[in-house]
């Protein structure tokens, strides 16, 4: 090991905890992300189809107006793929979350004793093969490779596939003749306080700020109630958009039947 390293063995233990505590709290994000869309998903997904829908009309009411402004006729075809333009991104930002919400439901919840395990496996897998522990990790393509499978498998829980790439691990070592070797580390204190920041900032943003909401069985049905008044309140607007685009295609002598986003 490195004599600066030696020189401060607290600092380096630190240092080792905090790797593992980031690597901990970015899953249980992801976790926690998971639970959230199980919740909410339907009712957001939902509103947010029917908040591009609205994008959509508005636009469309626009496009018309200025047509009728400077006497032309409305052509419905003409004007549909420049609105699907407009809303792409809009389009795909909902697309994404209707995938993320199916990877949710697909989800199985782990009993705590395979999280345990799976965390305590983890750890010592990263002790001996984490980046920032083993230069192999950063210059060997097959050891690479075996830490991206034990990252895999610590955020899906699988305490068993961590269980064989233990044996995989030492497998690979033995048949490389390698021996793990610990990167010069100065830089500790940096370091460290960069996880220190990098943790921080997950715990204090979403989706982490959303383990409170969840663990309160008011404040999760208080949020839905909102969500379900949001979807009325668009589903209202969208009627009202409705009728105002019919009576300008009306007028500018053209017509468009709307299916639902």
């Amino acid at each position: 090991m490195d004599e600066s390293v030696r020189i401060d063995n607290g600092q380096y233990e630190k240092y080792e905890e905090l790797l593992l505590k980031r690597d901990r709290v970015v899953k249980e994000a992801e976790s926690i992300n998971i639970a959230y869309l199980r919740e909410f998903g339907d009712l957001m997904i939902e509103l947010i189809g029917l908040m591009i829908e609205c994008i959509k009309k508005e636009k469309m009411i626009s496009c018309c107006e200025n047509l009728i402004s400077l006497g032309e006729e409305i052509y419905v075809e003409d004007i549909q793929p420049l609105i699907d333009i407009f809303v792409a991104d809009y389009d795909a930002e909902l697309q994404d979350m209707i995938r993320d919400k199916e990877i949710a439901d697909r989800s199985t919840t782990t009993p705590p004793d395979k999280v345990e395990r799976a965390k305590w496996i983890y750890g010592k897998l990263a002790m001996a093969l984490h980046p920032d522990f083993n230069n192999l990790t950063l210059e060997n393509e097959e050891f690479h490779a075996l830490w991206e499978r034990i990252v895999a498998a610590y955020r899906a829980n699988d305490d068993d596939e961590l269980t064989n790439l233990v044996y995989t691990l030492r497998d690979m070592l033995i048949e490389n003749g390698e021996e793990l070797e610990v990167p010069e580390i100065n830089d500790l204190d940096e370091r460290i306080a960069d996880l220190e920041a990098e943790i921080n900032e997950v715990i204090t943003s979403e989706p982490y700020t959303y383990l409170e909401l969840l663990m309160s069985p008011e404040r999760t049905a208080e949020k839905k109630h909102i969500l379900h008044q949001l979807i009325d309140e668009q589903k209202n607007y969208s009627s009202e958009l409705t009728t105002t685009l019919d009576d300008l295609l009306s007028e500018g002598g053209s017509s468009i039947t709307w299916s639902r986003v």
